[in-house]
């Protein structure tokens, strides 16, 4: 039997935090596709490493045209810095690091650089003057083509981000696929879960990680 559904959130559905539903999509929460998470790093003004934990973005492209694309929140210093350099990089750490990742979230002062405090290490860009963070296993410099809000009055922006370097530690040059999602170690958002039915939620949100690739069959 299936359940149908348009974007207005179901009346059963109570906030756990105030403007839960107004920042992000009751849908996120009631369909939970994990997301895999990443450190975003900028400059603050004063050239001081700024971090930003994320989760909403992918990898666009043809040939020479590779891009990011990413959605952010507009009150976010990391949109504030973008605006301003338009640059940023994209960094992909293990599950080694949910710590240091975890400590981004509330080292977020406007003169602390973010990195630091955090327990990270900044490795100079090749092409940007945004820092990568050294613990990533791969770190990709992004440079701002556009930039438009989601809707009319959103809190959130899209970014779409040209790639000009990518950065791979040698750790995951590995191509079984088997083999390289273990190396990489990535972490995913899941989102604490919500029935819209009857409005039962299972919270809060949590790091998950793939396991097991149970099949692997080429496309095509």
């Amino acid at each position: 039997m299936k359940h149908y559904f348009t974007h207005e959130k179901p009346e059963c559905l109570i906030e756990d935090w105030p403007g839960k539903y107004e920042t992000f999509s009751w849908l996120e929460f009631g369909i939970t596709v994990p997301n895999p998470i990443y450190l975003v790093t900028t400059l603050k003004e004063g050239n001081i490493p700024n971090a930003n934990l994320q989760s909403w973005g992918l990898f666009l492209g043809e040939a020479t045209k590779n891009h990011f694309l990413m959605a952010i929140l507009k009150h976010h210093h990391t949109y504030a810095n973008i605006m301003r350099t338009g640059e940023w990089c994209i960094n992909y750490l293990s599950k080694e690091y949910i710590c240091q990742a975890n400590k981004t979230i509330v080292n977020n002062g406007r003169e602390t650089d973010e990195l630091a405090e955090s327990g990270l290490t900044v490795m100079p860009s090749r092409v940007i003057k945004a820092p990568a963070v050294a613990e990533s296993k791969v770190a990709i410099e992004c440079v701002l083509k556009w930039e438009q809000s989601l809707v009319e009055d959103s809190h959130w922006s899209l970014l779409c981000g040209e790639i000009v370097q990518i950065a791979i530690d040698d750790t995951v040059l590995v191509v079984e696929p088997e083999k390289r999602v273990d190396a990489m170690g990535l972490m995913y958002n899941i989102r604490g879960t919500v029935n819209p039915i009857d409005g039962d939620y299972h919270g809060p949100n949590t790091f998950g990680l793939i396991s097991d690739i149970i099949h692997h069959t080429p496309w095509g």
